[in-house]
C-alpha cells in the first residue's frame, strides 16, 4: 500500500520544514509527499525546492494561487498512492503516528485519528467521544451534525469535520469526482468533502488518539482571519449539505438543523476579530438571528443536554438577544486564547 500525502503551500516558509520533516521520519507505510505551491509570493518555492532535493519522496507543484481547495485538488490529481491524506503546511505529526495508524488500519474507506489543539502556551488534545469501527452512515450523519446527548458539548460539532486527520481511498475520490469547494463560495471545504465522500464509503474506523497537532496560534493562517461574508458562505454551504442528504433519513435532517443553530458560535466567535465598532458588529449578529433559517434552527433546538453556560447562550440567541451573544463571544475568545488555561 502507498499513501499519498498532500500539503498545501501558501506563505508558509517558516513552517512547512517542521511539517514535511516530522513525515519523513514515519514509519509503517510507504508514502510520497505532495507539496503544492499555490502562488506563495515570500520564500515558500525556494524552501519546497531544497526540501525535494533531500529526498525523492517528495513531489513539488508549483501553480497560480488556487487557494486551499485549488491546491488540494491538485495534488488529488497527482496522487499515485492507493490512499491519499492532507496536512496543513504549519502543522506536523506525532513522531510514531503512521506506526500507531499502521497497528489499527484494516484498509477501511476512511481512517480518522485525533489530534492536539496547539495554542502558543498550551496543547489541549481532542477527545472525539469515539474510537474504533464504525459504518459511514452514522460518521456521515455525526459530520453533519449533532443529535441528541451529543449536544451536551457543542464543541464535538466540529471535530470530525477536518480534512487533515484521515486516510481516504484514492478511488473513491477519483472514481466519483470529489472535490472540495471553494472556501470563498461556502465558507469551509472539509465538512462538504467529507460529507460527499462518506456517501460512497462503507467501513470507517476512528482511533482517538492525538497524532496530528493542529497549529492554532499562526496568525498568518487563514484561520485567523474575519471572514466578511462568513454567515452567506454557510447559508450556501448547508444547501449543498442539504442536497447531498435529501434521500437520507429524519436524523439527518435534525443532525443539519443543529448544525445551523450551533454555528452561531462560530459566527459571533467570528465578529470578535473584526475591526467594525462594536455596535456595528451586533447589528450582523442581529441579522444573523433574525434570519429566518437560524430562527428555524433555534425553534427547533433542544437546549436540555447543554451545561448552564451553553444554554444562557442559546437562550440569548433564541431571543435574538444579539448584544448578549456577542458579549459572551468575547468571553468565549478570551477563554480560548488564554495562556492561563
Amino acid at each position: 500500500m502507498k499513501l499519498s500525502i498532500i500539503i498545501p503551500c501558501y506563505h508558509v516558509e517558516n513552517f512547512v520544514q517542521k511539517c514535511t520533516e516530522s513525515i519523513l521520519v514515519q514509519k509503517g507505510f510507504d508514502f510520497e509527499i505532495i507539496l503544492v505551491n499555490d502562488g506563495s509570493k515570500d520564500n515558500t518555492l525556494q524552501v519546497l525546492e531544497h526540501l525535494a532535493q533531500t529526498d525523492s519522496r517528495i513531489k513539488v507543484i508549483n501553480q497560480k494561487n488556487q487557494g486551499l481547495s485549488g491546491a488540494r485538488n491538485i495534488g488529488i490529481e497527482q496522487a499515485k498512492g492507493e490512499y491519499l491524506m492532507f496536512v496543513d503546511a504549519d502543522d506536523w505529526l506525532e513522531p510514531n503516528a503512521f506506526e500507531v495508524i499502521s497497528q489499527h488500519f484494516n484498509h477501511e474507506d476512511l481512517f480518522c485519528f485525533s489530534y492536539h489543539r496547539v495554542f502558543e502556551n498550551k496543547s489541549i488534545p481532542r477527545d472525539l467521544k469515539l474510537n474504533g469501527s464504525y459504518n459511514s452512515d452514522f460518521i456521515q450523519r455525526r459530520i453533519v451534525g449533532l443529535l441528541g446527548e451529543e449536544l451536551s458539548d457543542p464543541s464535538q460539532a466540529d471535530s470530525l469535520v477536518t480534512a487533515w486527520g484521515k486516510i481516504y481511498k484514492t478511488e473513491i475520490i477519483k472514481n466519483n469526482r470529489i472535490a472540495f469547494v471553494d472556501t470563498k463560495i461556502i465558507g469551509t471545504e472539509d465538512a462538504l468533502f467529507n460529507i460527499q465522500y462518506l456517501a460512497h464509503a462503507d467501513q470507517v474506523y476512528v482511533l482517538n488518539v492525538p497524532l496530528y497537532n493542529y497549529q492554532k496560534s499562526n496568525y498568518h493562517s487563514l484561520t485567523k482571519l474575519y471572514k466578511t461574508y462568513l454567515f452567506q458562505q454557510w447559508k450556501t454551504l448547508y444547501q449543498k449539505i442539504n442536497e447531498t442528504i435529501s434521500q437520507k433519513n429524519v436524523d439527518f435532517q435534525k443532525a443539519l438543523n443543529n448544525r445551523i443553530a450551533l454555528s452561531i458560535i462560530g459566527l459571533g466567535l467570528n465578529e470578535t476579530y473584526s475591526d467594525l465598532p462594536f455596535y456595528a458588529k451586533v447589528k450582523k449578529i442581529s441579522i444573523v438571528l433574525h434570519d429566518p433559517l437560524y430562527i428555524r434552527a433555534y425553534q427547533n433546538l433542544d437546549m436540555k443536554y447543554f451545561p448552564l453556560h451553553w444554554r444562557l447562550f442559546f437562550s440569548l440567541a433564541k431571543s435574538k438577544n444579539a448584544f448578549g451573544v456577542l458579549s459572551l463571544s468575547y468571553i468565549m475568545n478570551l477563554l480560548i486564547n488564554s495562556p492561563n488555561k
